[in-house]
């Protein structure tokens, strides 16, 4: 089995936040109130993320393109983050993002880290940075459809392919790939089956031999 690509969710497992929480907590607003009535499947994640925006004006915090672009630089990416994607390149592996954040956060901590595709979702602005839409890409409990989608358009197979996320929204990307890591730094989330459990990114050479 040869790894050439490896898929890596980013809040919580490239970075220490969680950047849909930055926003909130940069308006004074606790988290999406509209969250369980998606995870329970009575509403699409679009019309979450529609919600969301909705909930953020009726509350009188209109959230601009310009506060989303300050919140990106308060973005902190893992030392291990830094050391696990530099020795992955230096084997030739690919790094694609696959997360539900939004594409600001995804294109910063990308660029940084060299990742070669980003999935990420994004909001359309009018004029005066006011959001007006979004753009939905990546759905938390259905990112395997992007590393099929990957996958399929590079002539690879699941075999050839690793991922890590840090919560069991990645699950589907674990059932997606050949070896399926999550990132547990506090030792409190359940593994269900496929996936490995790893205290720290760097932990993954322990059961990938990349020599």
């Amino acid at each position: 089995m040869e790894i050439k690509v490896a898929f890596f969710d980013m809040d919580g497992t490239l970075i220490k936040e969680n950047s849909w929480d930055l926003i909130y907590k940069s308006i004074g607003l606790e988290t999406s109130p509209y969250l369980k009535d998606y995870l329970e499947g009575k509403i699409s994640y679009r019309k979450l993320v529609e919600l969301d925006v909705g909930y953020w004006k009726i509350n009188g915090r209109d959230v601009k393109r310009s506060m989303i672009e300050s919140l990106v630089k308060k973005v902190s990416i893992k030392e291990d983050a830094h050391i696990i994607t530099n020795r992955l390149k230096k084997y030739g592996i690919k790094l694609v993002m696959v997360t539900a954040g939004l594409y600001e956060f995804a294109e910063y901590v990308g660029r940084e880290l060299g990742f070669d595709r980003i999935y990420a979702n994004k909001f359309l602005y009018d004029k005066n940075g006011l959001i007006m839409d979004v753009i939905i890409e990546v759905e938390p409990l259905h990112k395997y459809k992007l590393i099929e989608k990957y996958l399929n358009e590079n002539g690879l197979e699941a075999n050839n392919a690793i991922s890590v996320g840090d919560t069991l929204y990645d699950e589907s990307m674990f059932r997606a790939t050949a070896y399926g890591f999550l990132l547990d730094e506090k030792d409190n989330t359940k593994v269900n089956g496929k996936e490995y459990k790893i205290k720290s990114l760097v932990q993954l050479f322990q059961h990938i031999n990349m020599d």
